[in-house]
């Protein structure tokens, strides 16, 4: 028997497939527009908000990006392209993602208010104060909302219409919100603190004193740090989670505002309010790596993916 091999001529090496460039989303107050930015390339795309002064964002794990206009009465959903506008009155000033809904936090009419992706209209939960921001906990079950002029949070169930909204006492001035990887729940304070609490009841686990004003946090994916900014002190904040110690005091070069860390946890972006611009830093190193310029005053940032 013969054994006969061919060699077929080939078009060369396979090439790899290009990784996606991490993408974030600013909203720009200034300007009444959501910017898409992707690293490397700058803004790519930029959506009319008609106005409404875009102030808080989200984007869902579809891509789905929802946005306060908070000099309106209204949000904006884009998805697949598409814009829809939903009128909620008001002012909506915090959005955040939940089981396939937006939800809400609508100053001056003292609700937060639940909205599908597609735009439907779910249902309002009335408040005892104008709420300000709000974080969803890990299984989307509560909303927990800060209250303007008040030292409570407000806990709101998302799944049961006929669950009275609870409120915690904090003994503090709750600015914004957010869940640590570890289950606790971090809440920044007007007076320049970050509050710690733990449970069901938000036993106070500690407070740490930091800056001015502290303002936005978020986490870095592994779980070992948190970030803040703190907008009257112009600097950013670097805790460990699990010891709640401050590892460094970052001076901002502007004035820092909403702050998302990038999928696999590499990178840091921070809105510049005052300069129109997104402030990259190394997460690890925490060095300022570069300037990305966006528009007139960013205030909203959220990282595609985290």
């Amino acid at each position: 028997m013969v054994l006969v091999i061919v060699l077929l001529p080939t078009a060369g090496p396979i090439a790899e497939a290009k990784k996606p460039r991490p993408t974030v989303w600013v909203a720009l107050e200034g300007e009444g527009r959501l910017a898409k930015v992707v690293l490397g390339d700058g803004v790519r795309r930029r959506v009319d908000t008609r106005g409404g002064g875009p102030h808080n964002i989200a984007v869902a794990s579809d891509g789905t990006v929802v946005a306060a206009l908070w000099a309106s009465d209204r949000i904006v959903i884009l998805r697949e392209g598409e814009r829809t506008f939903v009128r909620l009155g008001g002012a909506p000033h915090d959005v955040k993602i939940a089981r396939n809904m937006a939800v809400v936090a609508n100053q001056v009419s003292e609700r937060v208010q639940l909205v599908k992706l597609d735009g439907t209209f779910v249902r309002r939960i009335l408040l005892k104060a104008d709420p300000h921001d709000l974080a969803i906990d890990p299984k989307q079950r509560h909303a927990w909302v800060t209250l303007e002029g008040s030292d409570d949070l407000a806990v709101v169930d998302l799944l049961h219409r006929d669950r009275p909204v609870r409120y915690v006492d904090t003994d503090g001035r709750p600015h914004d919100i957010l869940f640590a990887p570890d289950g606790r729940l971090w809440v920044t304070d007007w007076a320049g603190a970050l509050h710690v609490f733990e449970g069901r009841r938000a036993r106070l686990v500690r407070s740490i004193p930091l800056g001015v004003e502290a303002h936005h946090l978020d986490f870095t994916p592994d779980g070992r740090f948190g970030w803040i900014t703190d907008h009257g002190a112009s600097a950013l904040f670097v805790l460990r989670v699990g010891s709640l110690r401050v590892v460094e005091r970052i001076p901002f070069p502007g004035e820092p505002h909403h702050v998302s860390v990038l999928p696999g946890g590499r990178r840091v972006a921070v809105a510049d309010h005052a300069n129109g611009r997104l402030v990259l830093y190394d997460a690890a190193t925490r060095e300022r790596l570069r300037t990305i310029p966006v528009g007139r005053e960013p205030h909203g940032v959220w990282a595609v993916g985290s």
